[in-house]
């Protein structure tokens, strides 16, 4: 099994976010991709197998667990495959999933996906979860799988020191934690999957499916620009499209020699070393 890596929302090398791409003529057993993920250790591993041209299905592993939607691993994807030859007519590609269809686009040297877009309410911070974070909160809202902390400004979205340990003990999939920009972006996070077996998110997609409806009503615009405040750090812009929102953001794919075949360490049968 050959993968590629592909670092998503930077325009150099080994920044951003690093997603693996995984190109397969089918799925082969979830134990076999789930130990391939965790053998490349990378935040997030897609799996791609083609069902028509210009379309896929795709499943989605961190290293420890599948996961239902990974926007940065779709556009990492993206990149890949629109590079193939096969694709060489394509400006669009869709990815099937068991949590529904992505569209992604090429639009000029971004890649563009199409999300659905979160419902969120404002709520008040759980036991236990600003202690987790170390921070105070300005306001807090929640979505299905995630919560929402923003907080007084970028400067202590940068100073966040969390307790991964009793952060993964909350009852969320994600913790996102966000302020208005000083200057070059709108808005700032920073983002927090512990109990997924990733502490940091370089930059997360999806949870611009939450921030998009967040900042637009209280910045006043339909289209804005993030920044990501990770070690690695990322730039994207979300479009709050009425049902949806579109994440747009550049990807690079790493050199050919960093494809690798994992066949000789993975009991493809069972997903166990050999």
């Amino acid at each position: 099994m050959r993968f590629r890596i592909v670092d998503t929302f930077t325009d150099k090398r080994f920044a951003g976010n690093p997603a693996a791409v995984v190109e397969v003529p089918r799925f082969p057993p979830v134990s076999v991709m789930q130990r391939t993920a965790y053998l490349i250790g990378l935040p997030t591993s897609a799996f791609v197998e083609p069902i028509a041209p210009a379309q896929y299905r795709v499943r989605w592993f961190t290293p420890y667990k599948e996961i239902n939607l990974c926007g940065h691993a779709t556009i990492a994807s993206a990149r890949h495959l629109f590079a193939a030859a096969g694709n060489a007519g394509h400006s669009k590609l869709t990815f099937v999933s068991d949590n529904g269809v992505l569209h992604t686009e090429r639009v000029g040297e971004l890649i563009a996906i199409d999300l659905p877009k979160a419902e969120i309410a404002l709520a008040e911070p759980p036991p236990g979860l600003l202690e987790a974070l170390g921070t105070d909160a300005v306001a807090c809202a929640v979505s299905s799988d995630d919560i929402l902390i923003e907080v007084e400004s970028a400067a202590a979205v940068a100073a966040v020191r969390p307790d991964f340990t009793a952060l993964a003990r909350q009852p969320f999939r994600g913790h996102i934690v966000t302020a208005r920009a000083a200057s070059d972006a709108d808005f700032v996070s920073r983002t927090f999957f512990p109990s997924l077996g990733v502490n940091e998110d370089q930059v997360c997609v999806t949870a611009h499916c939450k921030l998009a409806p967040y900042w637009a009503p209280r910045l006043g615009k339909g289209r804005l620009k993030a920044l990501q405040l990770s070690e690695r750090g990322g730039r994207l812009e979300v479009e709050d499209a009425g049902a949806r929102v579109r994440v747009l953001g550049t990807a690079v794919l790493r050199d050919e020699d960093h494809m690798t075949v994992l066949d000789d360490e993975i009991d493809t049968r069972k997903g166990t070393l050999r």
